[in-house]
């Protein structure tokens, strides 16, 4: 019983911390999926990829992969604590469109 009640706040600690570093993100979860804003006007000059990964570099996060999908830029990462996510962001002003963990 210890064991499990021990294993349990492990777990919902380590759910705790990742919160905060994604929670805006989350707030727009409920959209319809495969909506997301990331289109560009001619001319506009995308971000580099290196940009992204350095902001999530800052955040405590080891980047796994980034690529574009559908306009954004979305990137893989693990957190110190060994929790995944994914995030996706606008290619021109480098704003968070959406984040989740991943499984």
């Amino acid at each position: 019983m210890r064991t499990f009640l021990l294993t349990s706040a492990i777990a919902l600690g380590a759910v705790a911390a990742a919160v905060p570093a994604i929670a805006p993100a989350m707030a727009g979860e409920g959209r319809t999926a495969g909506v997301y804003d990331c289109r560009t006007a001619p001319g506009e000059v995308r971000l580099p990829a290196e940009a992204i990964r350095k902001t999530l570099e800052n955040l405590g996060y080891r980047v796994d992969r980034i690529r574009m999908d559908d306009g954004c830029y979305d990137a893989r990462a693990v957190n110190d604590s060994g929790i995944p996510i994914e995030a996706r962001y606008h290619p021109v002003t480098g704003e968070l469109v959406r984040a989740r963990l991943r499984p």
